[in-house]
């Protein structure tokens, strides 16, 4: 058998891996799930704190890994590679913030052909999730506005990038 740093073989690394408390999958670590499955068949709760599960299309497309956890407030699966980032070529309209469905990082590249409001939704966020915006595209006569923060709304121009996170009462905004 073959021994990894210290002495210690793969079997044992496995087995101390296995006996760590409430370690494991919530399926076997080689069935991956849609994160919608994941929230349905296995709810964020105290009997799957430490858990792990593999989803296919966390952000949409990312196959990764995500953890159960207690935040202080809530049991929240979290993924354990928070970064990841997609763009949009919205020009006008609504954007909502999906946690675990749109990317941490959130480019929006058209210009602008009326005003965005780009909103935060709380479903499935977890306390200190980021979530970073970047305006790319030109503004013209009209604005990026993020809309349902605690405390005020932010508006954001040409060539910036706000950063939102997610607290025990919801989503706040840096200006």
């Amino acid at each position: 058998m073959a021994e990894v740093a210290g002495g210690v073989t793969a079997a044992q690394v496995a087995a101390m891996i296995a006996q760590s408390a409430g370690a494991g999958y919530v399926a076997s670590p080689t069935t991956t799930m849609t994160v919608a499955d994941l929230m349905t068949n296995f709810p964020p709760a105290a009997n799957y704190v430490n858990q792990y599960a593999r989803v296919s299309d966390l952000y949409g497309s990312v196959d990764d890994i995500m953890r159960c956890r207690f935040d202080g407030v809530n049991y929240r699966w979290v993924p354990q590679r928070p970064f990841f980032t997609a763009v949009t070529a919205s020009t006008s309209g609504s954007v909502s913030i999906i946690p675990l469905v749109t990317a941490p990082t959130l480019r929006l590249t058209g210009n602008l052909l009326g005003n965005i409001n780009v909103t935060p939704i709380a479903t499935n966020a977890f306390i200190g999730q980021q979530q970073r915006v970047i305006q790319e595209g030109t503004l013209g006569l009209f604005t990026t506005t993020i809309t349902g923060l605690i405390g005020s709304n932010i508006t954001l121009l040409g060539g910036n990038t706000k950063l939102l996170e997610y607290g025990p009462t919801g989503w706040f905004g840096y200006s």
